[in-house]
C-alpha cells in the first residue's frame, strides 16, 4: 500500500536554510510571497562547546569521501553560517569578467546592513597580533580581514565563533530566517527534500520527508539551497544526472606551536591573514577547540600521535590555518556519498603554506621543535551545479522555475570563504524573480 502524503501549498518552497536559502526566504517574504522553508536539521540553541558543535554537523562531523578526505557538512537551521568563523570576502572579479554577473550593488547593501568590516584594534587579540607582526616582518601583506561580526557585541577573549557565537555578535542566517518567519514564512525542521516535482519540464513543487512521513509541497517556484553536497542529489533524483560531477572543497590544515603567552584559541578566529592569489593559498590565524585539535592530530598518523600531548597546551598555542584552492574533481552521488581525491597540485599548495606558516610561527617566538602540523580537513564544498553549465546566469536549472542558491552555483574553484558571494547572489535572484513576477502581472492586466 502506498504511504499517504500530506499536501502543502506556497508561492515558493526552499530546500535548505543556510545563507542562500535564508536570504531567499527573507527577500521573497518581504515582497508578500508565501514561503515554506525546509531544513533537514534541527534548530539547536546550545553553543560554546565541541559536543554542541558536533550535534550541528552531519554524521556528528564524521563525513568522509571514499578516499578518506574529511569534509565538514553543517546540518542545522542557518547552515554553515552558525559554525563559520564570520570571515567575509568580496566576490571574485572573474564572476563579472567571465560570467557577466555584477554583484556590486548587492555587496554594498550587505556591507552597510550587517555591517561587514574588519575588527577594531580593541577586538584583535594578542595571539593574532603576534602572528601578524611576524608575517609583516617577513614582507607578507598580512592584515585584518572583513568580518560578519558586530564588534560591540563581541566578548573579549571568547574565541567561540566556530562553536556557535554565544553573544550574538556574529551574523548568521538565522537572523534572516527569523525575519522571514515574522513575515509569515513557515519553517519545517527535520524535513529533507527528496526531489523536485515537475510537469511538462516545469517545477511545480518538491517532495520531502519529515519524521511523520512524506509531504508534497506545491509551489510556483522551487529554490534548492541544500548545500554543495545536498543540492546535487536532489537534482539527480529529479532527472538532472550531471549534477554533482566535479566539485571543490577548499582543503585546509593547521600549523601550531606552544608559546609563552596566550594562544590563538581565545582570539576571534581568522581576524587577519594573507591571500596569496597566484598560489591559491589563504593563511590566517585560527585557534582550534581541543577536541578538533586532538582529532586532526590523531588523523595524521604516528607523527600526529606523538604530538597529542601538546593538546594540553592549547591555551598557549599559536595556530595558523592554511586553506588552498583545489580543482573541480570528484563526484557527489545520488545517495549523498562522495568521492574527492586531492591531487598533487593541492598537496603542493598545502605543503608550501605549511612551510611558510612554520617560518612565521618561529619568527613569532615559537620553538621550532614544538611545531606540529595537522591532517587535512575540507570546508564549504561547492561548484557542484555550476553557473554556465547546469545553471543560467540567474541560477535556473533546465527545469523551469527551479533554481539553485548555495555554494553549488560557484562556477570555478576559488579557495576563499563564499558567504558574501552566496548571499549577494541570493539577493540578486530575489530581485530577478520579483521583477519577473511584476512583469507577468502587468502583462495580464494589459491583456
Amino acid at each position: 500500500m502506498t504511504e499517504p502524503r500530506r499536501i502543502l501549498h506556497a508561492d515558493v518552497v526552499i530546500a535548505g536554510s543556510g545563507p542562500g536559502g535564508a536570504t531567499m526566504a527573507r527577500e521573497l517574504s518581504r515582497k508578500g510571497k508565501t514561503v515554506i522553508l525546509c531544513e533537514a536539521g534541527k534548530y539547536q540553541t546550545r553553543f560554546g562547546y565541541s559536543p554542541f558543535l558536533l550535534s550541528m554537523l552531519d554524521g556528528f562531523g564524521l563525513t568522509f569521501s571514499k578516499e578518506g578526505t574529511w569534509v565538514m557538512r553543517p546540518k542545522t537551521a542557518g547552515g554553515a553560517s552558525v559554525v563559520y568563523c564570520g570571515t567575509a570576502v568580496r566576490p571574485p572579479a572573474w564572476l563579472k569578467d567571465r560570467y557577466g554577473i555584477d554583484l556590486s550593488e548587492e555587496v554594498d547593501e550587505l556591507y552597510e546592513e550587517i555591517p561587514i568590516q574588519p575588527l577594531p584594534d580593541s577586538r584583535i587579540g594578542p595571539a593574532t597580533r603576534q602572528i601578524m607582526r611576524a608575517a609583516q616582518d617577513m614582507g607578507l601583506d598580512w592584515k585584518p580581514i572583513d568580518k560578519w561580526i558586530r564588534a560591540d557585541k563581541c566578548r573579549q577573549n571568547c574565541g567561540l565563533c566556530a562553536l556557535g557565537c554565544p553573544t550574538g555578535a556574529k551574523w548568521t542566517a538565522r537572523e534572516f530566517i527569523e525575519e522571514a518567519r515574522r513575515n509569515g514564512m513557515e519553517l519545517l525542521l527535520r524535513t529533507k527534500v527528496d526531489r523536485v516535482l515537475t510537469e511538462n519540464g516545469k517545477a511545480v513543487g518538491v517532495r520531502a520527508r519529515d519524521p511523520r512521513g512524506w509531504i508534497d509541497i506545491h509551489a510556483d517556484t522551487v529554490i534548492l539551497s541544500a548545500g554543495g553536497q545536498g543540492t546535487p542529489p536532489i537534482l539527480q533524483r529529479s532527472g538532472i544526472h550531471d549534477a554533482g560531477q566535479g566539485f571543490f572543497c577548499d582543503p585546509l590544515c593547521f600549523v601550531a606551536a606552544p608559546i609563552d603567552g596566550q594562544g590563538s584559541f581565545f582570539d576571534v578566529p581568522m581576524s587577519a591573514g594573507v591571500n596569496l592569489v597566484d598560489d591559491g593559498i589563504m593563511m590566517t590565524d585560527q585557534g582550534l577547540p581541543p577536541l578538533m585539535y586532538t582529532s586532526l592530530l590523531g588523523l595524521n598518523g604516528p607523527r600526529g600521535w606523538v604530538s597529542l600531548p601538546k593538546v594540553l597546551k592549547y591555551k598557549k598555542t599559536l595556530s595558523i590555518m592554511i586553506k588552498v584552492r583545489d580543482g573541480l574533481n570528484g563526484r557527489i552521488n545520488k545517495d549523498e556519498s562522495f568521492s574527492k581525491p586531492l591531487d598533487n597540485d593541492t598537496w603542493w599548495k598545502l605543503n608550501k603554506g605549511a612551510a611558510l606558516a612554520e617560518e612565521i610561527l618561529t619568527k613569532a617566538g615559537a620553538d621550532r621543535n614544538g611545531l606540529v602540523k595537522t591532517s587535512v580537513v575540507a570546508s564549504h564544498p561547492g561548484g557542484t551545479v555550476r553557473i554556465g553549465e547546469l545553471l543560467d546566469k540567474n541560477c535556473q536549472t533546465q527545469i523551469r522555475n527551479c533554481y539553485c542558491m548555495d555554494t553549488t552555483i560557484i562556477p570555478e574553484p576559488w579557495g576563499l570563504p563564499p558567504t558574501v558571494t552566496v548571499v549577494a547572489m541570493a539577493k540578486r535572484l530575489a530581485k530577478h524573480l520579483t521583477v519577473a513576477a511584476e512583469a507577468k502581472v502587468a502583462a495580464k492586466g494589459a491583456a
